[in-house]
């Protein structure tokens, strides 16, 4: 679900934490080495919602991903204003291609550029962790 996180921001909180559960504690952070995503450069989303268009928009859109108990937000920033899109592990898919990062997210589709291969790396294989430790 996406969501336009200057609107009612209750709601919004209400949802993330019924879709993606609580936020891990510093603690969790530290101890399984969950920390988030690097900077992704996200070229393009499927479909169009609140006149997100790639296509006219000039500057640079970077997103990031944080993991939490029961699933996934991605966080980006258009045009002065904040969004979230949020699911649940087991309806997240990931295609990776020479450089180029291809994630379904509900009925989403978000096209992204990897800026730190190492980086990526690493939050796949965390990510993938995270995904197991919910799933049981």
């Amino acid at each position: 679900m996406l969501f336009k996180t200057s609107q009612n921001q209750k709601k919004i909180r209400e949802n993330l934490f019924a879709i993606c559960g609580n936020p891990y504690t510093l603690v969790q952070k530290i101890k399984n080495g969950f920390y988030g995503s690097p900077k992704y450069l996200l070229l393009k989303i499927r479909p169009k919602n609140f006149e997100i268009d790639f296509a006219e928009y000039t500057d640079l859109v970077y997103c990031t991903f944080e993991l939490r108990a029961k699933g996934v937000a991605v966080y980006f920033r258009h045009k002065n204003e904040e969004y979230v899109l949020m699911s649940r592990y087991n309806q997240i898919s990931f295609l990776n291609n020479d450089g180029l990062l291809e994630v379904q997210i509900n009925n989403y589709t978000i096209k992204l550029n990897v800026v730190d291969n190492k980086g990526h790396k690493r939050f796949i294989r965390k990510f993938i962790e995270c995904r197991n430790i919910s799933m049981k």
